[in-house]
């Protein structure tokens, strides 16, 4: 009985493991070494809550590097609809896209511009950037659909850092899930097969437990 013990809980803990080391399943988008998440945590009428992540910069991967803060980011809008307003703290919303001098006020874009831009002192940035934000369309129902929208960012360096012009980056809807940044580690994502190895383990256990109770209720009985 206590081997079947051992082993039904040998399951479980593999099973755990398993979950654990899944990688991942986020999607993001790389350009010159930097990778971008953007994240759509949730929505509240016609107004969309996201994370933007960004790291990678400055580091071996980044072929530009020089990069010492981000002048402005901007997104296109969504189908059926154009943003009317939206919050980033540090930034002005501009509605509009950008250029190499920032937010231009045109196109089909709704922009986040920084009045603080150039930085001081120019320190070269490094590690996990955050930047959660919200867009309000002026149509219901458009953020749903929000799959893979163009992106512009418009750094500031020592190079020529307007480097991301009308590319798509993957909106990771996570309005069910809790969001995290990125982990280079691969963050816990439950696979099916994990979930029944798991259960399997766990009824295994309970299983020898509800037999073993049995077991000495019997022999109580008879003595």
């Amino acid at each position: 009985m206590q081997r079947f013990l051992t082993a039904a809980a040998a399951v479980a803990a593999s099973a755990f493991a398993g979950l654990v080391a899944q990688p991942a399943s986020a999607t993001s988008l790389i350009a010159d070494g930097v990778t971008y998440t953007l994240n759509l945590n949730s929505i509240s009428a016609n107004t969309a809550f996201f994370t933007l992540f960004i790291s990678g910069e400055n580091t071996a991967s980044d072929t530009e590097g020089g990069r010492t803060g981000v002048n402005a980011i901007a997104f296109n809008n969504p189908t059926g609809g154009t943003v009317t307003g939206g919050t980033l703290a540090g930034f002005n919303f501009v509605a509009g896209g950008l250029s190499s001098g920032g937010c231009n006020g045109s196109g089909n874009f709704f922009c986040f511009d920084n009045p603080s831009i150039p930085p001081t002192p120019t320190t070269p940035l490094s590690g996990l950037l955050t930047f959660n934000f919200s867009a309000t369309a002026n149509t219901a129902g458009v953020w749903t659909s929000y799959k893979l929208p163009d992106f512009k960012i418009d750094w500031v360096g020592s190079k020529n850092n307007y480097d991301l012009v009308s590319l798509g980056i993957p909106v990771n809807n996570c309005t069910d899930v809790s969001c995290r940044p990125p982990n280079p580690e691969g963050d816990a994502v439950p696979e099916p097969a994990t979930w029944a190895m798991m259960l399997v383990g766990f009824g295994l256990v309970g299983g020898a437990m509800r037999r073993r109770k049995q077991h000495q209720a019997v022999r109580l009985s008879y003595t």
